[in-house]
């Protein structure tokens, strides 16, 4: 490299007489032309300090905006140079044009996240919070110029084969930090998010819900009242999520308030403040009796314990009652959704029970029950009448 130079366009004037000034630097077999935003008349050009002639205010200002420049240039080779990291000449531009990359994403973060507390759900917040330390695991030191498709690529890698996490938890570690990657760049630390080369990959969700009649064997234990107290207090809770299809973060804070006219009445926990969308669920004779069993007549509904806590009891129950899926919170909700639509067919009622914004997020429910596309096609075949032509054979069999 080169030192940088400071040289002045002459060659081109522009309408008012000036001409730009730039810094130019040879490296890695190019030359390179940086502009200090500043102009001047050629003939005020002092070609020995590569300065602009004159004392005024505005003069020094423009110097010193030079002077700057080429105090940033020297400061980005002494940093890669200190560091050990090659510096091609994209990256040296991408440097200049983004002062700002060097700023410790992990303090940026903090701050973002402190200021997102109380605009998403704490749930969310945790989340993300636990991604953040993912990353400082992986990689202490990191500076915004040091996220690119190369290093998105690693910590992909280092979260499957390091932190064994499947593919859709790496899914939305990814897509988190692409998030906050977009807030960087609405802030202006960043011009462009390094995840728009970067294609995210997930498979399917795996909704794992329960049948008409497992969920009438849980019923069953249920009313017997042979479990612990706080199983029972568990099995309760995760019925009521059965029958009315709320999330277990909105489980946690509904009140006796939220009971309207026999309906529950509340905006969920999950939605985004700026799309909030009020959710309106009949409470149902079974709703009522769990409600009524929780013995309580103000306040919260339910007194609940953590969602981790409840997974681990809500595994020995499941166990219990001879059922081999892998139930958590999340699954009343699913459980709700699937045989609602499987007794009702009403796809816009279920949009709006579970307070869907779009259609296309109730959609997954119309074909997520192979079983039960198996019980429709046996009484599609059951209630099928063909006329047979006399002396026809039965289908699937030789007419020989």
């Amino acid at each position: 490299m080169s030192s940088p130079k400071v040289y002045i366009n002459e060659k081109y004037r522009k309408k008012n007489g000036t001409s730009a000034i730039y810094i130019m630097v040879h490296h890695a077999g190019q030359t390179l032309k940086f502009s200090t935003g500043v102009s001047c008349d050629p003939d005020n050009f002092n070609y020995k300090t590569h300065r602009i002639k004159g004392n005024s205010k505005k003069v020094k200002d423009e110097n010193l905006t030079i002077g700057r420049g080429l105090a940033r240039i020297n400061d980005i080779f002494v940093r890669y140079r200190l560091q050990g990291e090659t510096l091609n000449a994209e990256t040296l531009k991408r440097e200049w044009k983004n002062p700002a990359r060097r700023v410790n994403f992990y303090a940026w973060m903090d701050e973002a996240l402190k200021a997102r507390k109380g605009e998403i759900a704490e749930s969310s917040y945790k989340q993300h919070k636990a991604m953040k330390s993912k990353m400082e695991t992986f990689r202490p030191k990191l500076a915004f110029a040091d996220i690119d498709a190369d290093f998105i690529e690693q910590y992909r890698r280092y979260l499957k084969v390091t932190k064994k996490n499947d593919l859709n938890t790496i899914h939305n570690n990814l897509k988190n930090m692409k998030a906050y990657l977009n807030i960087a760049v609405r802030q202006g630390i960043i011009s462009e998010n390094p995840f728009n080369i970067v294609r995210l990959r997930r498979s399917a969700p795996d909704r794992v819900f329960l049948t008409e009649d497992e969920l009438a064997k849980l019923w069953q234990m249920y009313e017997i009242k042979r479990l612990p107290d706080t199983h029972h207090y568990v099995l309760r809770h995760f019925l009521f999520m059965c029958m009315t299809g709320i999330r277990v973060s909105d489980l946690k804070i509904i009140t006796f308030e939220n009971i309207m006219d026999n309906r529950l009445v509340f905006f969920p926990v999950k939605t985004k403040r700026s799309k909030r969308t009020g959710v309106r669920i009949p409470l149902n004779k079974f709703a009522w009796q769990l409600i009524n069993d929780e013995g309580k007549k103000a306040g919260l509904l339910f007194d609940t314990i953590s969602e981790q806590r409840m997974n681990v009891k809500l595994k020995d129950i499941v166990a219990g009652a001879g059922i081999p899926k892998k139930i958590t919170n999340h699954s009343g909700r699913h459980t709700f959704a699937t045989i609602y639509l499987n007794k009702t067919k009403d796809m816009a009622g279920l949009q709006r029970l579970l307070g869907h914004s779009s259609i296309a997020q109730t959609m997954i429910y119309a074909h997520i029950n192979d079983e039960m596309l198996v019980k429709s096609m046996q009484t599609f075949e059951k209630e099928l009448t063909l006329q047979k032509n006399p002396g026809s054979s039965e289908p699937g069999q030789s007419t020989k």
